[in-house]
């Protein structure tokens, strides 16, 4: 795989949130668990499995995507199928759910290698790059198309948006200036569908929900 190849939404954040050297996560346990649970939401919106409408999930096609990890929350969706709200469905997919499904979607690609390291206080799992280049190409691409004044395609602009949610454009959007930020928020409001653009809302206030609880 290339660097100039585009791996699915979870995945793309996922290398985001990580240093792309040593796996190192640039987000608490609590704040990856629902970006991850959103962007592998999005997977399902982008695969055109799921609608986001007035802050509820809508499944409008249940065939497999041909992913497994978009396939299990699809699944997981349809087995506990009167509950809607997408809150609830980040929330869920956030205790561990969606990170480890991605985790174990970037291992089998080989692009990332699960690494644990005995202390005496237990046993910590790292999940290491493979390539750092591979890595580090989302948020390279994403940032160099905004400095660019290019418009990013629609997977990318919910990257985008979901690193804003989860407060990463701290680390990958550092060197933005105004300009360049300025047309990143006009392009998520302009080009981005109204049910992905719900979506990065509905995350953005699930983190911030989790940042007040550990300050409470």
């Amino acid at each position: 795989m290339t660097a100039s190849a585009q791996l699915p939404l979870a995945d793309d954040l996922f290398l985001t949130a990580h240093d792309s050297v040593k796996g190192k996560c640039l987000l608490s346990p609590a704040t990856l668990g629902l970006g991850m649970a959103s962007a592998l939401i999005g997977e399902l919106v982008l695969w055109r499995r799921v609608d986001v409408v007035d802050g509820k999930i809508q499944i409008i096609d249940d065939r497999p995507t041909g992913d497994p990890a978009a396939t299990a929350v699809l699944d997981q969706l349809l087995r506990e199928g009167h509950h809607r709200a997408v809150r609830d469905w980040i929330s869920f997919l956030a205790t561990g759910v969606a990170t480890d499904l991605v985790e174990r979607r970037l291992a089998r690609s080989a692009l990332v290698q699960r690494q644990e390291k005995r202390g005496l206080f237990g046993s910590k799992v790292t999940f290491v790059p493979s390539d750092s280049m591979i890595a580090g190409w989302p948020a390279t691409r994403v940032r160099t198309f905004i400095g660019r004044g290019e418009l990013l395609d629609i997977p990318d602009l919910v990257l985008a948006g979901l690193i804003l949610a989860t407060g990463l454009d701290q680390h990958v959007f550092l060197t933005l200036d105004a300009r360049g930020r300025g047309q990143l928020f006009d392009q998520l409001k302009r080009r981005l569908p109204a049910m992905l653009l719900e979506l990065i809302s509905q995350a953005e206030a699930a983190v911030g929900d989790a940042v007040m609880a550990r300050r409470a």
